[in-house]
């Protein structure tokens, strides 16, 4: 089946302006030095260093409730009640006051100095007060308040943390702490962010600034941008976090202006050095950055300008459903050629390495080979015939019905038994010349990149862009064109773009595009053709560890000259964060949904439940690549804020953790939150989701603990799998995200999956990852990827190690009670007739099609 492309018909992606901004953006603060909360000594210390975020940050998901409630005293302002901090400040008038302070609370470390210049520019020894001063108290304190920010224009939303006064449980703070608002879903949990690195006075302004070793990571997030300066034992010493616009111009489209994420980038480093060096740290002492993006988000711009083409569509944006089915048929019809010639790639750009086809799978094949002859005949690999005589390619029940795997016995390495004769298909028994060998059906291109055909993967989003849009179409057959993830734009904004920026993509985001081999981590020759895309429109690729350049000088930041020496995706930044540097070592990630990685070392394992096999880390260009299992599961504390907003069960996500620890168990019952289905490793599109067991003894404290208990069965069931491919059995399960400031749910946890669950207090893993892997290239610190034990002091503080309470016995029970009600929810949804299917999959196809930016 070849493509047809209709030049007149093309269509440009829209770079659409509407704005999405928060509704409460402009919601009043109070001002003033005794409005809102304040110190004994009459200063409201600040609650806000930097604008916060909307929901759902990158492939590692957040979750507006979840991740950032406003805690539950705060809430009474939104009935009139006076909050707590209003309590307080009316409570410390009437008290006598303790003398006047010699010096101010510190912004950043409560050590002595005074605060950092407003967003104004002022300075003085004073606090500051009035609307956007960083001291003007006060927030306006509903569920999705604002306040006013040092540094920003003026009040914004806060969706991501706030005070949790005296003696108020917060599912994501500890009770009676106040928690910085500086964290994202992978840290809330209350710390000093600026620890040892007091301000100084505005009289010494002259001061010199002092030389450190710090390294700097760039986060660059689905919503937000943020820059974090982290010391040797990770602690973080400045940072600065920023939204840009999330673009959404029809129904399931979602893109990205990529030079709001430049914007972004520059602000977040310009506004952290501004933070170290008020902190009285030169920027010198940052000796190199790192940077972590959102994955298989795909970005298109012109090598000779340098400047964008079309907005960038975002892993989420499903718009490409019928570029996935058009390419499915394909392969059942005519297959992936994996023959070894390459006559036909020409234009490959002097530095960048295109592997062979040939024995390109980077495990045991799964999917038939099939060799064509040159009179029409078609036969099967003996591999492939002998496997269907011994029934090995048979589904594996239901759970591979939707991805079409098939279970085999793999094998190490992916090497192949030797070519025998071949078993006749079709035609005579006679052996005609060999012309080309192919891998068909949907398994054939699992067996070399590890993941499947699918919306999210950035080769169906490039081709639904040489498609749809005229400009990106040109620049390809001119080739002008330049294609990367976020980190191949980012970095090549950040070494000067068309004036000799770096085109390079690292190997963890290049192996989420569809167009490598797994098994020689180079651009595949059978893929390129496959899809039509052109070698000269590709990055280099790069390991994750290495020094890659220096930040140009036309780049508009205060970091010129500073190496970056560290690229990895943000979920296996999580996972090198998180120190699971050795095999049999696994984190997940409990935001809105919840990821799994788990790291099986040197070997690229090859799932038959449908996890993904992808590139974990390569720490170093001459370094062996680190593969992991990956799994996710579709709603974890997105369950909560259904419960909030749509159940109206909880007033605020912070209640969940008090309702739920009311009652000692679910009073057997079970939630299956198989909102749109379940993913791995049910795999169910048609699953329901379900509340089941329900009696008259059913409070709603039952029905929150068991929506508690739902996430940490799917994550025991995706762990499950994993355990048993990998025949490693996990010990400690590594946890980040906003969830994981409930004690409750990491020791239900804990209890459900029969294993420890390390909880760190600084929770910023995905920054730290990359921090860390730009680190072990600068060799700074000591630290060394591929000698573990060198990060033995790195993020140990505050590390809470939740044990398994639960009897075994009671823990089977539960898990067969689960699996019980799992098997009510499924198939619960009957599919449509043929003819309801055709007219759908048209209609999407021509939803897909609309044009989206005025030529």
């Amino acid at each position: 089946m070849s493509r047809q492309n209709n030049l007149p018909g093309l269509q440009d992606l829209q770079m659409s302006t509407m704005k999405n901004p928060s509704p409460l953006a402009n919601s009043g603060t109070g001002s003033g030095q005794n409005s809102g909360y304040t110190t004994p000594g009459g200063f409201p210390p600040v609650f806000e260093t930097s604008p916060q975020v909307s929901p759902a940050n990158s492939r590692r998901p957040s979750i507006s409730g979840i991740s950032a409630p406003v805690p539950r005293r705060l809430s009474e302002v939104a009935s009139g009640r006076p909050s707590f901090s209003q309590q307080y400040s009316q409570q410390s008038q009437s008290q006598p006051q303790p003398p006047p302070m010699q010096h101010h609370v510190s912004y950043f470390s409560g050590g002595g100095g005074n605060p950092p210049p407003t967003a104004g520019g002022g300075g003085g020894s004073g606090p500051p007060s009035g609307p956007g001063s960083a001291y003007g108290g006060g927030a306006s304190l509903s569920r999705r308040g604002s306040t006013a920010s040092f540094m920003s224009s003026g009040p914004r939303p806060i969706q991501r943390a706030d005070y949790s006064g005296p003696n108020t449980p917060s599912l994501l703070s500890r009770a009676g702490s106040p928690t910085l608002p500086l964290g994202n879903e992978h840290t809330q949990a209350p710390r000093s962010f600026f620890e040892g690195a007091g301000g100084f006075s505005a009289l010494d302004s002259n001061r010199e600034l002092r030389q450190g070793q710090f390294i700097g990571s760039l986060d660059c997030g689905t919503t937000s941008t943020r820059f974090i300066v982290f010391d040797k034992r990770a602690k973080i010493i400045a940072e600065h976090q920023t939204e840009f616009e999330q673009i959404l111009p029809h129904a399931g489209w979602h893109e990205h202006d990529p030079e709001a994420l430049v914007d972004a980038m520059t602000e977040c480093i310009n506004k952290a050095v501004e933070k170290l060096e008020w902190m009285g740290w030169s920027r010198k002492s940052v000796k190199g950055i790192g940077i972590t993006n959102q994955r298989e988000t795909t970005v298109c711009w012109s090598r000779t300008t340098g400047k964008p083409l079309c907005n960038a569509i975002v892993w989420d944006d499903s718009r490409t459903l019928g570029v996935v089915r058009e390419y499915e048929k394909k392969l059942e019809e005519e297959g992936l050629d994996i023959d070894d010639e390459e006559e036909d790639l020409k234009g490959v750009p002097e530095n960048v390495e295109i592997g062979t086809g040939g024995e390109d799978a980077a495990f045991g094949e799964k999917g038939d080979v099939v060799v064509e002859k040159e009179d029409g005949t078609q036969e099967l690999e003996p591999e492939s015939t002998k496997a269907k005589q011994d029934g090995l390619v048979e589904k594996v029940g239901e759970k591979l019905e939707n991805l079409g795997l098939a279970e085999n016995q793999s094998q190490p390495n992916g090497n192949q038994s030797e070519h025998k004769p071949k078993t006749q298909v079709n035609g005579d028994d006679k052996t005609p010349q060999q012309v080309h060998k192919k891998r068909k059906g949907k398994e054939g291109i699992v067996d070399v990149t590890g993941i499947p055909l699918s919306t999210y993967f950035s080769a169906i989003k490039l081709r639904w862009m040489l498609d749809h849009n005229r400009d990106v179409h040109e620049a390809h057959e001119n080739d002008d064109l330049m294609f990367g993830t976020v980190d191949t734009w980012l970095v090549y904004a950040l070494t000067g773009r068309e004036q000799g920026g770096l085109h390079i993509m690292d190997v963890t985001n290049a192996s989420r595009t569809l167009l490598i081999s797994l098994k020689t981590l180079q651009w595949h020759p059978p893929l390129l053709r496959f899809f039509g895309i052109k070698p000269s429109v590709l990055p280099k690729i790069v390991s994750s560890s290495e020094i890659y350049g220096t930040i140009s000088e036309l780049c508009e930041t205060s970091l010129t000259t500073v190496p970056i020496a560290g690229i990895v995706g943000d979920q296996q930044a999580a996972l090198v964060g998180n120190k699971c540097l050795r095999k049999g070592e696994a984190k997940c990630t409990f935001g809105t949904g919840a990821f799994v990685l788990f790291n099986t070392g040197e070997e690229c394992v090859r799932s038959n439940y449908g996890l993904i096999s992808t590139v974990a880390f390569q720490a170093g260009p001459d370094a062996k690549p680190v593969y992991a299992l990956e799994g996710s599961i579709a709603v974890a504390g997105s369950a909560i804020k259904w419960l909030r907003d749509q159940i109206n069960l909880i007033e605020e996500s912070s209640d969940m953790d008090i309702l739920a620890g009311s009652v000692a168990d679910t009073g057997g019952v079970y939630f299956v939150t198989a909102f749109s289905g379940l993913l791995a490793p049910y795999w169910d599109r048609e699953a329901s989701g379900t509340i089941i067991g329900l009696t008259s003894y059913t409070t709603s404290a039952h029905i929150a603990r068991a929506t508690l208990e739902a996430v940490c069965f799917q994550t025991r069931a995706v762990l499950d799998v994993i355990e048993k491919e990998s025949e490693t059995k996990l010990e400690t399960l590594k946890v980040d995200g906003g969830v994981t400031n409930s004690d409750l749910a990491m020791q239900l946890q804990a209890n459900i999956g029969g294993f420890n669950v390390a909880r760190p207090a600084m929770r910023e893993s995905t920054a730290l990852g990359s921090a860390l892997l730009a680190a072990n290239a600068l060799k700074l610190f000591g630290w060394d990827l591929n000698k573990p034990e060198t990060l033995a002091d790195v993020n140990t503080a505050g590390v809470h190690i939740f044990e398994p309470e639960l009897p075994e016995k009671d823990r089977l029970k539960a898990l067969k009670g689960w699996e019980k009600a799992v098997n009510r929810a499924r198939k619960w949804h009957e599919e449509g007739d043929e003819e309801e299917e055709e007219e759908r999959y048209e209609e999407e196809r021509g939803l897909s099609r609309l044009p989206s930016r005025d030529h």
